[in-house]
């Protein structure tokens, strides 16, 4: 299965892929496709299967602004470079003090540059993309920890937290409400 580019926007740093990518898996198949500043795009797709591998299917995702998108700014972001060593994977844990939203969390970073928070409010969804700046770091470090603060309004909050520095990674998906 594979995602042909219809607009202007690069798979590898801008769209969340969803799917067993890395498998050859016949049958129904749903792809979900998400951009900040976006509407969702949902789309089903059928996978036929060969003798020996699937039949490539090639799924065209039309994605269109979404017009009630609005740029969110947290209370607070911080970060550092992250020290230790081994096998690490993009991570968030999210929690809930009151009427505050913390996201806590590792994330890659490429080319030597700090991270920066992008976040977009449409309704009652909350997308916050954790993704490199064009800010360079002190160091060149390529994993970063980071935690960013939100104010969340009354009522369940959609969110959606995604990394995309390696491939598009979703670290939470979920609601949220103020913890009263």
């Amino acid at each position: 299965m594979s995602l042909r580019k219809i607009t202007e926007l690069m798979a590898g740093s801008d769209l969340e892929l969803f799917g067993s990518w890395r498998r050859e898996l016949p049958g129904e198949h749903t792809i979900s496709v998400w951009k900040l500043g976006y509407l969702p795009y949902v789309v089903d797709a059928h996978v036929d299967s060969n003798r020996c591998h699937v039949e490539t299917e090639t799924v065209e995702a039309d994605i269109a602004l979404d017009p009630r998108a609005v740029s969110e700014h947290p209370i607070s972001f911080i970060q550092e470079p992250d020290t230790t060593s081994g096998r690490r994977s993009a991570s968030a844990e999210v929690q809930v003090y009151g009427d505050t939203l913390e996201i806590k969390g590792l994330s890659g970073t490429r080319d030597c540059v700090e991270l920066q928070v992008v976040p977009f409010r449409s309704g009652a969804r909350l997308h916050v993309q954790v993704e490199a700046s064009d800010v360079p770091q002190d160091e060149c470090v390529g994993w970063r920890r980071f935690e960013a603060r939100f104010l969340l309004p009354s009522g369940a909050t959609h969110l959606l937290v995604t990394n995309p520095a390696f491939f598009p990674v979703v670290l939470f998906k979920g609601e949220v409400r103020p913890a009263w």
